[in-house]
């Protein structure tokens, strides 16, 4: 860095400060007891911003209180995940068998909440349109980017490897390197750009994707969401997170639904907990947009 010896308190202030902005304008931050990685990440963002302003890191971090662009940078970083076709095979096998069947016979709503590049979004479809059923998708995402990728359905063909062969044949144009989600479908998915922190799309949805997002939501901020999605659910809807997100849930009191072992979902009915705030409005007051995931 091009202020010279810094030591490691003041890397630590410098992070934590950065993790404290994140938090206060975005439910990202220091109190998720930041991991390695996010520590790490931010880091690497400060020092960037550091050498583009010829200052010390901790003073770059100092600043980001005057500078939203700069927080918004450190946000868009840490919100990058993974996201993969027919992720956790198990919960969508849960969904095929024990969900679908059980919801009335109208179109389905889901929600892929914090969708990324669409492909949690489009497997949703795929599991719908394969079991004969009508149906919409909304996926919503922070990052501008992220949604754009999402519209365009195009992917490497690698991308297909844990979707069922059925699915590929049925609902993905293969060509070469390049796999595309066949027009029919992507008809019935939509995307929007949305800061889940800020707002919620309305429901009621019959099945919600709210999965590896609470790892990048702060307490409360992150159960906040949480509550007002459930407040968007169909009274027979279902809520999903990664399997290793349901105790932080559960730590607050919303019901659950075994589906099967290692898939617990989250349903409407009695909270041990607070109840919900008011659910929040989509679209954004004023159509205003968001940005990233």
């Amino acid at each position: 860095m091009p202020q010279g010896e810094v030591t490691s308190q003041e890397v630590d202030r410098a992070v934590d400060l950065a993790l404290a902005a994140a938090e206060q304008t975005h439910g990202v931050g220091r109190a998720m007891a930041a991991p390695g990685w996010v520590r790490d990440r931010v880091l690497t963002i400060l020092q960037c911003q550091a050498e583009r302003l010829g200052v010390s890191a901790l003073l770059a971090a100092e600043r980001l209180r005057r500078n939203q662009s700069a927080v918004e940078e450190i946000v868009a970083a840490l919100r990058v995940g993974e996201t993969r076709f027919y992720r956790d095979p198990l919960a969508w096998e849960a969904i095929a068998s024990a969900v679908v069947p059980t919801l009335p016979n109208r179109p389905i709503a889901g929600l892929s909440a914090g969708c990324s590049t669409g492909e949690e979004a489009y497997t949703l479809a795929m599991v719908l349109a394969s079991a004969g059923r009508r149906f919409s998708v909304l996926g919503v995402d922070r990052s501008q980017d992220a949604v754009t990728a999402a519209r365009e359905a195009t992917y490497s063909a690698e991308a297909a490897c844990h979707l069922p062969p059925a699915y590929v044949r049925r609902y993905c144009e293969v060509d070469g390197s390049a796999l595309q989600v066949c027009k029919e479908l992507r008809s019935l998915v939509s995307f929007e750009v949305c800061d889940l922190v800020s707002t919620v799309p309305r429901g009621g949805f019959h099945i919600i994707l709210f999965k590896n997002v609470l790892l990048y939501l702060a307490s409360p901020a992150g159960e906040a969401v949480a509550r007002r999605l459930m407040a968007e659910l169909d009274p027979r809807g279902l809520l999903f997170t990664a399997a290793s997100e349901v105790p932080r849930l559960c730590g607050v009191g919303i019901a659950t639904a075994r589906l099967a072992s290692g898939v617990t979902a989250f349903r409407v009915g009695a909270r041990t907990g607070s109840e919900p705030p008011p659910p929040l409005t989509w679209p954004p007051p004023h159509g205003g947009q968001e940005g990233g995931k």
